[in-house]
């Protein structure tokens, strides 16, 4: 017969501060928590998007566990946001390319920007732009009333190239 394991106190002690270490790194993802307000400035969006912009706010109401999110008005009914977060286990672009194209929402790939990012359209006029940056995952959503689809994904891409340059 087998005799059950048994642990000792300290050894049980050292396994859970291990393992509560060990996930603390892994949901931090072992790095600084980015603010995504720091990213860009009100005016840098200004000069792009070429409407007014109100100053950006980090959402407090947001769930944490999906990112932090900066959001901005801009002109009289448009709006951007900076969402940032760590990327959990197993979150790639592909997965969410292809859980993105379940939904119905169109995505579009973006080469040479980040690691991998990808346009997502999910309607209404706006536009998304996901960003995967080692272990960051960036998400500009930009709606600009007036402005043309192509419009906004440039606009979009040269944000998050600022963007991208401070983190």
């Amino acid at each position: 017969m087998h005799k059950p394991m048994r642990m000792t106190p300290t050894v049980l002690a050292v396994v859970m501060a291990l393992f509560c270490c060990s996930g603390v790194a892994f949901a931090e993802g072992g790095g600084q928590k980015i603010d995504p307000c720091a990213l860009l400035a009100k005016a840098e969006i200004q000069a792009v998007v070429g409407q007014n912009v109100g100053g950006g706010a980090l959402n407090t109401k947001a769930n944490v566990t999906a990112g932090a999110l900066c959001e901005y008005k801009v002109g009289d009914f448009g709006a951007f946001s900076m969402l940032v977060k760590t990327t959990g286990p197993g979150e790639t672009a592909d997965r969410t390319m292809t859980e993105l194209n379940k939904m119905k929402i169109a995505t579009s790939e973006v080469p040479g920007l980040g690691d991998r990012s990808f346009f997502s359209s999910p309607g209404y006029g706006m536009i998304q732009l996901n960003t995967f940056k080692g272990p960051n995952y960036l998400i500009i959503t930009i709606m600009v009333s007036g402005a043309t689809e192509t419009a906004q994904k440039t606009q979009a891409e040269i944000l998050m190239r600022k963007a991208l340059a401070k983190i």
